[in-house]
Order: structure tokens, then C-alpha cells, then sequence
């Protein structure tokens, strides 16, 4: 009777860690689909700091070429060469000063933009760390969290290279 009764308790506890086991996959994949949700945002906060970017970009260049044309009018005009020189000096001290104003913002939006991801990792990370502490060989592998950070710092470079190399004219190729 009391071999019966053990193996009663024992079919009894499988089944419970069974339903528990359940219940933990569940949890963690409701978080893991949370975290997928947080990482959408991140991303699309990501794009909108670039369109913004290049919203900036739009502006510059059309300034630039405002510029431009008035430097072609002035060539064109006989004014007296100390005068276009005056006048040069002082539209090429404005293009220095908006390429300046150009790189200082898109820097401003990178920084904000990296530091946003960065927390968003760390705390991610910090919340990860805390079931392996408890217990070994459950939540994200680090591997996969290196990977993840990689991407993103793939996408902005690719991103905004070829913003700020149109942005100083320097061409690869």
C-alpha cells in the first residue's frame, strides 16, 4: 500500500512540475515578446531620428545651393574684386558656420540615439542577469544580446555614412 501511495505522490509532483514548467514558458515568452515590442520602438525611434536627419540634410543642401547660385550671380556681375572678395568671405564664413550648426545636431540626435539604446540594453541585460543568477542556463544568451547590439549599430551606421559624406561631398567611389 505505501509503494502504491509513493508512486501516487511521485505521478502527482511530475505532473505539477510539468504544469509549472508550462506556466515559467508561458511567463517567458510573454516577456520575450514585450522585449520584441520595447526593441520595435527603439527601432522605430531609430528611424525617426534618421528622417529627421535627413529632413536636416534637405535644408542644408538647399541653403547651400542658394548659396551657390548667389557666388554664380556675383562672378557674373562686374563688381569691383575687393567687394566679391568682402562678400565671398562672408558667404563662405556662413556655409562653415551651417555645415557646423548640421554636424553639431546630427551628432546631438546620434548621441541621444545611442544612449537611448544603450539603456534600453542595459536594463534588458540587468533583467536577464537576474533569473540566470537564480537559475543557470535560462533567459537570453549573452551572445545573442551582443549580436542584437551589433545590429543596430550596423543599421545606424550604414544610416547616416552616406548622410554625412553626401553632407561634406566626399565621394567613395
Amino acid at each position: 500500500m505505501d509503494t502504491f501511495i509513493d508512486k501516487l505522490a511521485q505521478k502527482k509532483n511530475a505532473q505539477e512540475m510539468i504544469r509549472a514548467n508550462s506556466a515559467a514558458e508561458a511567463a517567458k515568452m510573454d516577456q520575450m515578446q514585450k522585449q520584441m515590442k520595447a526593441y520595435d520602438e527603439l527601432m522605430q525611434e531609430i528611424r525617426r531620428v534618421n528622417i529627421k536627419t535627413a529632413e536636416n540634410v534637405d535644408n542644408v543642401q538647399g541653403v547651400l545651393s542658394q548659396c551657390m547660385e548667389k557666388l554664380t550671380a556675383l562672378e557674373t556681375e562686374n563688381v569691383q574684386a575687393e567687394d566679391v572678395e568682402k562678400q565671398l568671405a562672408g558667404i563662405k564664413t556662413l556655409l562653415e558656420e551651417r555645415l557646423t550648426q548640421s554636424e553639431e545636431f546630427v551628432h546631438r540626435e546620434n548621441v541621444k540615439v545611442y544612449r537611448n539604446v544603450q539603456a534600453a540594453f542595459t536594463e534588458e541585460l540587468a533583467k536577464q542577469n537576474e533569473p540566470m543568477k537564480t537559475a543557470k542556463g535560462r533567459g537570453t544568451p549573452l551572445w545573442l544580446s551582443i549580436v542584437i547590439l551589433v545590429g543596430v549599430l550596423v543599421d545606424i551606421a550604414v544610416t547616416l555614412i552616406p548622410l554625412v559624406l553626401n553632407m561634406t561631398n566626399v565621394k567613395l567611389f
